[in-house]
């Protein structure tokens, strides 16, 4: 009786282990998924400062820059007035594939607001990012030929570098990204 009972305790103990790992299992997944844009396959903006907090706090300690691009999609309500949430939809979509395609493993995406992303390169200066933007901005010119697409994707794009150097805060890191990539949507408003 004993040994019947040992091994009936070990069978329920397996079984618990089971469940446990198991349990462990869902439980990442949905953290994974509560961090993800589901749309755009990018970081939602609540687990992406975190992360470029953490890219910062890196930068410091390793004295490294960093790089953001604060990106808005020009003309996106007008997509989804004219050409309803679908279409708008399906541009977010078609963005998403080219940026996620065209930058470096290392370099992460922030959906920041509806029509706004920043991108995050990691360890290198705002010169470098631009070099490796160049092979994004390529591939949206080479969609916007080759595709069906009704709107062709156009973005204003603002570069800021955080150095090893800085005393910038999250907040004020994007803002002065976020007004470099106001100004230029501006410019392209006034036709310069």
């Amino acid at each position: 009786m004993g040994q019947e009972c040992k091994r009936s305790n070990c069978i329920l103990l397996k079984e618990k282990e089971r469940e446990i790992l198991q349990l462990n299992q869902e439980i990442n997944a949905l953290k994974k998924q509560a961090s993800i844009d589901q749309m755009t396959g990018f970081l939602n903006k609540c687990e992406g400062i975190k992360k470029l907090k953490d890219e910062m706090k890196k930068n410091l300690r390793d004295n490294t820059n960093t790089t953001i691009a604060f990106i808005d999609i020009d003309r996106f309500k007008l997509v989804n007035d004219r050409l309803g949430h679908c279409t708008g939809d399906q541009l977010l979509v078609e963005l998403s594939k080219i940026l996620l395609t065209n930058i470096r493993k290392e370099d992460f995406i922030i959906r920041f607001g509806g029509d706004e992303f920043i991108i995050v390169f990691t360890s290198i200066t705002k010169l470098q990012a631009k070099e490796v933007w160049k092979r994004v901005y390529k591939a949206i010119e080479g969609f916007n030929k080759e595709s069906n697409f009704i709107f062709p994707i156009s973005l204003s794009i603002g570069f800021y570098e955080y150095d090893s150097c800085s005393d910038l805060d999250v907040n004020q890191f994007i803002h002065l990204a976020d007004s470099e990539m106001y100004r230029e949507k501006q410019q392209k408003r006034k036709g310069l």
